[in-house]
């Protein structure tokens, strides 16, 4: 597109809008670029929950089962052990009463040496009481006197002492506890001996019987717990296959949930789990909230995305529209300028245009505000300060008619809700009469190079934009050889430093003092690099721009 103001002073082309714009596009994962889930191995979760649970089960069955067996077995052992030892008292019992009476009974037999009826008595008590083996007498010098064992030869010493005892002995290949009891007869010798042989058949019979008993019983309570054991591990293993299967399922769903969502599907939400537990609740809340959050946070990056590509195509055009950085030449007057934005779209703007060969329209404005609608009414600006000098013949041309339709074109686009502050010049390179104008902008600084002197161009005006019928006026000054006409926005004099001390216009004019020897373009960047030196690089709080203007009719 091509934009060209009357008298074909200036003429531009926009650049083709440009790419790499600076933004971020959020676009959803393609399919092939989702995680092979089908690919990933081992076992799932309600598999873990079962395997666990169950060994677990087991293993506190089995040591249950375990001690169960153990207690029972250690019971059965200690009845059995009371039980022997309640035989052996008994069996105890009975042959020391037995050894103890026969010692009675037998000692005037044994004083009348009557061994005969001994021997008698000896086998009539076995043959009465099964579980007695044999029964022999001594006499006081330790003779064998009587003998129920017949083959027995009576008359055999013996180095038994006369004292009651029992002693485990074996008898015929059978164990058999012997008791012995004194036989007090009135020998002057001592004492005789009457030992008793009981035997323990009965008793291991009895300890055999018993020993059966246990294991019968040990069996029964083994098989008993394991069908127990068993059944409580089958019932519990279903109650936890159907818990973990109620667990795992909504995992997956919400898995699946997570799948469709990283595929780009941002409608995916997780239904509530009855009976999963909190914490699968918990899950399932927390992502429905992120997925939620996902897709409001994707629509502000599609939308910055897209404000980022409006605000680029507005710079775009805006700086298309700004004069370059290359300093302008009329005649006797040399003009070069610059817009330094604080944001990606600034609210400054200035222009320069020849009205004919020997009249320069010198002009700079401050849209109030930010942004990208700052920016498109900055843009109007100066699209409408063109406008407005094809508007009449260049010679009827005056800043007080720039300045005013300016206002106008700004109160129908902003609307009232952006104003503007600017200031206007038309100057006449051969003479040095500069006409301008101005609306609640700062007044230009005017420097001779020859007398050192500080000026102003000061003038009047309110805000542009506010109302149609905002009135203007315009003054005219005489430039003389030498003159340096400095515009500037409030951004430059109200930048601070670290304490907020503003620059101000007392070392802007010390600024433009240390370096009026500089040509237009030089004495501009040498005032914007002090700023930022003022500033000690903190951010720009406003848009900056310089405009300066030097006349010098020696230098055509």
């Amino acid at each position: 597109m091509t934009s060209t103001v009357a008298g074909g002073y200036t003429s531009t082309t926009l650049s083709p809008l440009r790419a790499d714009f600076t933004g971020t596009i959020v676009a959803p994962l393609e399919a092939g670029e989702l995680p092979d889930v089908a690919a990933i191995r081992g076992l799932r979760l309600d598999q873990i929950l079962l395997a666990t649970t169950g060994l677990l089960l087991a293993l506190v069955v089995g040591l249950l089962a375990t001690v169960a067996t153990m207690s029972s077995k250690a019971q059965f052992e200690g009845t059995a052990d009371r039980f022997k030892q309640r035989i052996e008292d008994q069996a105890r019992e009975l042959g020391q009463t037995l050894s103890h009476t026969l010692a009675l009974t037998s000692a005037t037999s044994l004083r009348d040496n009557n061994y005969a009826f001994l021997s008698e008595v000896a086998r009539s008590i076995i043959s009465n009481n099964p579980n007695i083996l044999r029964v022999q007498m001594y006499d006081a010098e330790g003779l064998l006197v009587a003998d129920s064992d017949a083959e027995s030869k009576l008359g055999t010493s013996t180095e038994r002492q006369p004292e009651r005892r029992w002693v485990s002995a074996i008898y015929q290949g059978k164990p058999i506890i012997e008791y012995q009891e004194p036989i007090d007869y009135g020998s002057q010798s001592g004492k005789g001996v009457v030992v008793i042989g009981y035997s323990l058949d009965s008793l291991q019979s009895t300890l055999h019987e018993l020993e059966e008993t246990r294991r019968e019983a040990l069996r029964r309570n083994t098989f008993t717990m394991a069908g127990v054991g068993l059944g409580f591990v089958l019932l519990a293993g279903v109650l936890v296959a159907f818990q973990s299967r109620r667990i795992s399922r909504p995992l997956g769903v919400l898995t699946g949930k997570v799948m469709q969502l990283a595929a780009g599907d941002l409608s995916a939400r997780a239904d509530q789990a009855r009976g999963a537990g909190r914490e699968v609740l918990t899950l399932g809340v927390v992502f429905n909230h992120m997925a939620e959050r996902i897709k409001v946070l994707l629509e502000d990056a599609r939308t910055k995305a897209q404000l980022e590509r409006d605000v680029s195509l507005a710079r775009t055009v805006q700086e298309t529209l700004l004069p370059g950085r290359e300093a302008s030449h009329l005649g006797a007057l040399r003009v070069a300028g610059l817009c330094v934005t604080a944001d990606a779209c600034g609210g400054d703007w200035w222009m320069r245009a020849a009205l004919d060969d020997r009249r320069m329209v010198v002009g700079i404005g401050d849209v109030t505000g930010h942004g990208l609608a700052t920016a498109l009414v900055a843009t109007s600006a100066t699209s409408g300060f063109a406008a407005a000098m094809t508007m009449r013949p260049p010679a009827e041309i005056t800043a007080q008619l720039l300045i005013s339709s300016l206002n106008v074109t700004l109160a129908h686009v902003g609307q009232g809700e952006h104003q503007m502050s600017s200031s206007l010049a038309v100057v006449d390179v051969q003479t040095g009469v500069i006409d301008y104008a101005s609306g609640a902008h700062p007044s230009p600084i005017v420097y001779n190079r020859h007398s050192r002197q500080v000026a102003s161009l000061p003038s009047r005006g309110s805000l542009l934009g506010a109302s149609v019928n905002s009135q203007y006026t315009s003054r005219q000054a005489q430039l003389r050889p030498g003159d340096i006409v400095v515009w500037y926005t409030d951004g430059l004099t109200e930048s601070q430093d670290g304490s907020r001390k503003q620059y101000g216009t007392q070392r802007l004019a010390a600024a433009i003092q240390a370096n009026a020897h500089l040509s237009s373009e030089s004495l501009r960047d040498a005032i914007l690099a002090d700023a930022r030196a003022f500033s000690a690089g903190l951010p720009a709080q406003d848009d900056i721009t310089v405009v300066v203007a030097e006349f010098n009719p020696a230098s055509p």
